[in-house]
């Protein structure tokens, strides 16, 4: 994978992660917070292998660059599940890949203050993407 890392970035807090190819397990991607939340994006992204034990997967690639994350919890498990604690009890044996093509900054009304301007996403803003999935075999 060719991300800025090797720890999880965002767009606004990606100054201590470097453009490098990077390898890592989905278990390896979690981050730990005491409330459980969306977690371990890659920011800056060129592409992504995510492959089983036979080395078998997909292959995502940007035409620019994304944001992505691989974890084995959906957002809706993650915020039911309230705890880091209990994150073992809900991890699931798939792999949930998220593809962005950009993320708002970090921070909202109910926990801190609100993303600087330049990091927000313009609501009024049409916005085009495009990725090539490829198999890996």
């Amino acid at each position: 994978m060719v991300w800025q890392g090797p720890h999880e970035n965002y767009i606004d807090r990606k100054t201590s992660a470097y453009i490098g190819i990077y390898q890592n397990t989905v278990t390896g991607m979690e981050e730990h917070y005491v409330r459980s939340q969306s977690m371990g994006n890659r920011e800056d992204v060129r592409w992504v292998t995510i492959t089983n034990e036979k080395k078998v997967g997909i292959k995502v690639i940007s035409l620019d660059k994304m944001s992505f994350s691989a974890l084995h919890f959906t957002d809706q498990t993650l915020w039911m599940a309230t705890h880091d604690f209990r994150l073992p009890l809900v991890r699931k044996p798939e792999v949930y890949l998220n593809i962005d093509c950009m993320q708002q900054g970090l921070g909202n009304a109910t926990c801190g203050p609100m993303p600087l301007e330049q990091y927000m996403i313009p609501e009024d803003e049409k916005i085009s993407y495009s990725f090539k999935i490829e198999p890996v075999k």
